[in-house]
């Protein structure tokens, strides 16, 4: 068994449980035309607008009030960054993809900017098991009035410095650009999931939001290498239906500065039902072979 130094999980890997049959999960698919996407459908003046945007090369993304129930109040602050653009889906791997998740990071960060003696965590979905319910490309800023313990106890963490020294292992690095490392963690919540960590500590609201771009768009292309490899994406896809489900977490320092940020990069229709809730991770590869898989399909990063 192995436990992670940051995240306490616990994880389970031995070569034996490698040969044990690996079932193709049945996603459950999101309507590709709703009825009224509210990202496209406004009135005027709409009071659920944000006066927050951002524009990289000519992608769009702007902010608005979280929908579903708007959240403003004592208990802290819920809102949403948004492409203008309906389709491709922030999972299909396409010449724009960089600007988008460019785009979307900055308008979180303005969105996250609000309250600097807050901590804000920031996320964005593609399908149903990753929690979306619309296929039109958008992430979240969650304010809350109170850090969670989880978040304070894993952020004093970084103080020890075998935490650093595991999670910067250079034989775990699938990409490392402008000081940010795209790795394999040592307990993933699946066979398919990477995380983002900066190789000093910084302040996620100075971070560039194009590098970060830069390396979740080479595990996105690294996830449809993959899936391509095992038979399990074929030809075209529908620019309108995420191709895999998807959650990518950020985990900002606290306001004081303790810690440093770190992201989750999660497919989570391939994680193993209820992983996340259960204390013992199943492995399927090692930190070391998740980071090779990977790293034959991610040749280089731009």
């Amino acid at each position: 068994m192995t436990v992670c130094p940051l995240t306490g999980r616990v994880g389970m890997w031995t070569a034996v449980r490698e040969r044990r049959p690996q079932p193709v999960p049945e996603r459950l698919l999101l309507d590709p035309e709703p009825p009224a996407c509210p990202f496209c459908t406004f009135d005027d003046p709409d009071p659920r607008l944000l006066p927050f945007e951002a524009k990289v090369d000519e992608v769009r993304w702007y902010a608005m009030r979280n929908l579903y129930p708007p959240i403003d109040g004592d208990t802290g602050t819920a809102d949403l960054a948004y492409a203008e653009d309906h389709d491709p889906t922030l999972t299909h791997d396409h010449d724009a993809l960089v600007p988008h998740w460019a785009a979307m990071i900055a308008v979180q960060q303005q969105l996250a900017a609000r309250s600097p003696d807050r901590w804000s965590m920031l996320s964005a979905a593609t399908g149903r098991s990753a929690g979306a319910s619309q296929h039109h490309p958008h992430g979240h800023a969650l304010t809350p009035a109170v850090v969670p313990p989880a978040t304070i106890e894993r952020q004093r963490r970084w103080s020890d410095g075998e935490v650093a020294r595991v999670l910067l292992d250079d034989v775990t690095t699938v990409a490392n650009q402008g000081g940010v490392r795209l790795i394999a963690a040592p307990v993933p919540l699946g066979p398919l999931d990477l995380w983002l960590v900066p190789e000093a500590p910084q302040r996620f609201l100075e971070a560039d939001g194009r590098i970060l771009a830069t390396l979740i768009a080479a595990w996105i292309h690294g996830v449809h290498g993959q899936l391509r490899a095992d038979g399990q994406l074929d030809g075209d896809l529908d620019p309108r239906i995420s191709p895999f489900d998807a959650k990518v977490v950020v985990h900002p320092e606290l306001p004081d500065g303790t810690g440093r940020w770190w992201a989750e990069l999660a497919v989570t229709d391939r994680q193993a039902p209820g992983v996340a809730a259960v204390p013992l991770v199943d492995l399927r590869y090692t930190p070391e072979v998740q980071a090779e898989r990977f790293a034959a399909h991610v040749q280089r990063v731009p």
